[in-house]
């Protein structure tokens, strides 16, 4: 028997944690916190005062593995043989040695759980001390007798459970064999029992080490034919890959040879229109030549083209010279139209010569009409310049009449050798240049430059290069301090 019998397994649970992605992080257990189950097993979670079974389905994440407390593993075999063993008093100084096999069976983990039965040959060898008169069977038969000891002892167990069967919470305990033995056989019993667990041990040893054996034959074989797997795949897939690449290589070769007879093609196809173009051109260019030739010739030829025709049998000789009458008709007509052509032509080129004279006579009136216009306006300016040029020759003599009058109330000209009457003597009359300008237009009016005017005379009068005055008679109306009292 499992010295682990009827639990397997325990393990208290503390407060559970937050798992899981960072979104969706939530309470649960890790996987290493659910023992694992045999086929003959099963788990029970305690949560708070209840008891839940668990036959391997609950996840780490489900609500009540999060919320219990424990979980216990119980071992649901049947009929699990429990032996106990106890000493009987005999006649002699010895004690006979009572080994008793008890069936038992799980019938509720939950109750074996909350119980808390944890040591079932306890309980199996409390209920058979509890046998009334059962440690008194022996104390008056000898060691010899040990067969009529056990006899006693298996009739008084059987009508005992007969009357009070062994109570256990959630197990069922059925007797089984009954032996009794003696110190010899006991001895004897033991050594054939570590005997038997040695053979057992051994033979244990020898399966899981056969186990291992065929466990690691069973790996490396599973490797190999992984690799063997891997090595095969690896193969299917170069030769893929090398179909693949084959076929790549075809359709690019047949791209390229395609594409290289599509270019030979429309090279091959283009010289080929070329040449036959170049054919056409020259064919044409032969063709228009002849028509060219021809109608050259039927142009000035008409009659040519008729005699042609009569050659080749189109026309008969009646039509010839039905054609040669009208043509000569014809030319007849042709030269009377020239005739009236060159008429008709002389007739216009003198119409067109009499035209253009008209219009030089016209043009010709039209200019002079114009000149005669511009000599009106420019007399008429003429006359307006020789009005305002006598007027202000008028206002520089009376200014100089008056200047002059002054100067000699004033006594300007005292001590002076220059005649005064010589002075005003030379004002006289302005002569005008009459002679028309270079372009036509009528030349400004000034003073005759031969003699200047009064009021240049008064301004530039300066010494000239022997210390005398350029003009003697000029009145010096700024060489004295009188200038100065002018107008006072």
């Amino acid at each position: 028997m499992d010295a682990k019998y009827p639990l397997v397994a325990q393990r208290w649970y503390g407060q559970p944690e937050k798992r899981g992605r960072l979104m969706k992080k939530r309470m649960m257990r890790d996987e290493d916190e659910l023992p694992l189950v045999g086929p003959y097993q099963v788990r029970v979670f305690r949560v708070g005062a209840e008891y839940v079974e668990d036959h391997g389905q609950l996840k780490a994440t489900d609500p009540l593995v999060v919320d219990a407390s424990s979980v216990t593993v119980v071992d649901q075999r049947v009929e699990v043989p429990v032996v106990v063993e106890t000493r009987i008093p005999s006649a002699e100084a010895d004690y006979f040695t009572l080994r008793a096999t008890f069936y038992c069976t799980v019938t509720d983990a939950k109750a074996v759980v909350r119980d808390g039965i944890t040591d079932v040959r306890a309980l199996l060898l409390g209920h058979l001390r509890e046998v009334p008169g059962l440690t008194e069977d022996g104390i008056d038969q000898p060691l010899v007798n040990s067969f009529a000891v056990r006899e006693r002892i298996d009739a008084r167990l059987t009508a005992y459970h007969e009357m009070r069967p062994a109570a256990m919470s959630g197990l069922r305990a059925r007797r089984g064999l009954i032996e009794v033995f003696t110190p010899t056989e006991l001895v004897e019993s033991y050594a054939r029992l570590a005997k038997e667990r040695r053979d057992e041990e051994l033979q244990r040893e020898r399966d899981e080490r056969e186990q291992r054996i065929t466990h690691d034959q069973a790996v490396l074989k599973a490797e190999l034919e992984l690799k063997l797997e891997q090595i095969r795949f690896q193969h299917e897939e170069l030769k893929e890959r090398n179909r693949q690449r084959e076929k790549l290589n075809k359709e690019l070769h047949r791209q390229e040879f395609e594409a290289t007879r599509d270019v030979f093609d429309r090279d091959a196809g283009t010289e080929q229109q070329k040449h036959d173009l170049e054919l056409r051109e020259k064919s044409n260019q032969f063709v228009r030549g002849q028509v060219q030739d021809d109608l050259k010739f039927l142009a000035d030829n008409p009659l040519g083209a008729d005699l042609k025709a009569h050659y080749d049998g189109t026309i008969s000789s009646d039509e010839l010279s039905k054609r040669v009458r009208d043509y000569d008709e014809l030319r007849a007509a042709r030269a009377k139209l020239e005739r009236d052509y060159k008429e008709k032509k002389a007739e216009l080129e003198r119409l067109e010569v009499r035209w253009k004279v008209e219009q030089d006579n016209k043009q010709e009136e039209l200019a002079l009409k114009e000149a005669g216009r511009r000599w009106d306006e420019v007399q008429k300016d003429e006359r307006q310049l020789l009005e305002k040029q006598r007027d202000w020759a008028k206002t520089q003599l009376t200014a100089f009449t008056d200047l002059t009058q002054q100067a000699f109330d004033r006594g300007l000209f005292d001590g002076q050798l220059t005649d005064p009457s010589a002075l005003i003597n030379r004002v006289g009359d302005f002569s005008f240049d009459r002679n028309p300008a270079p372009d036509g237009t009528a030349p400004p009016m000034v003073p005759n430059a031969g003699r200047p005017s009064i009021l240049q005379q008064s301004q530039d009068s300066r010494p000239d290069e022997h210390g005398k005055d350029a003009d003697d008679a000029a009145p010096d109306l700024g060489g004295t301090d009188s200038e100065g009292r002018l107008g006072h």
